[in-house]
């Protein structure tokens, strides 16, 4: 699809707009539901989304920049979540170009698969290593129940972002 200067300008702004917004609504306190003490991770699926069917590059800017407002907020891990991110967005997206069709079932299988590696390797190299007094019970306390909250949401914000996404990649037909 070839979108001029300015369409190509507005989704970057766009999407850059809607990760902001997604950092801020999972970083402030009291804007999303806490249940159980299980917290959204938004920002994993939304960066996972935007960045299906665009090129690699831009999915990994998008996401490393998504992953530089939480750590921003959190000053424990030192960009952790910007590199992650950053990677499997990049993954994503270069699977979903060149492999597989950007379908919902992909875009929720990705984020599902992304949304748990990432509780993990969060638990592991943050609590276990750090060897944090009930670390072994916080994987089953906290992390899978966020785990499993972000996924449930999946859905709803893969079809908040679709006509969002089609909208701004429609290109504006011209009179030759």
């Amino acid at each position: 699809m070839d979108l001029s200067y300015k369409q190509r300008t507005l989704k970057i702004a766009v999407y850059l707009l809607l990760t902001a917004g997604a950092a801020l609504i999972q970083n402030t306190a009291g804007l999303t539901l806490e249940i159980g003490g299980a917290r959204c991770f938004l920002l994993l699926p939304v960066c996972m989304i935007l960045g299906a069917g665009e090129d690699e590059r831009f999915a990994a800017v998008t996401a490393l920049i998504g992953g530089m407002l939480w750590d921003l907020s959190s000053a424990v891990h030192l960009g952790f979540n910007a590199i992650y991110m950053c990677i499997m967005c990049f993954f994503g997206a270069a699977l979903i170009t060149y492999i597989i069709r950007n379908t919902f079932i992909t875009n929720f299988i990705f984020s599902t698969v992304f949304i748990l590696l990432y509780c993990f390797l969060y638990w592991l190299f943050f609590i276990i290593i750090k060897d944090v007094r009930g670390a072994e019970l916080s994987l089953f306390t906290f992390y899978l129940p966020s785990a499993l909250y972000t996924i449930l949401a999946t859905p709803v914000i893969y079809f908040s972002l679709k006509p969002i996404k089609r909208a701004l990649n429609k290109p504006i037909k011209t009179l030759n």
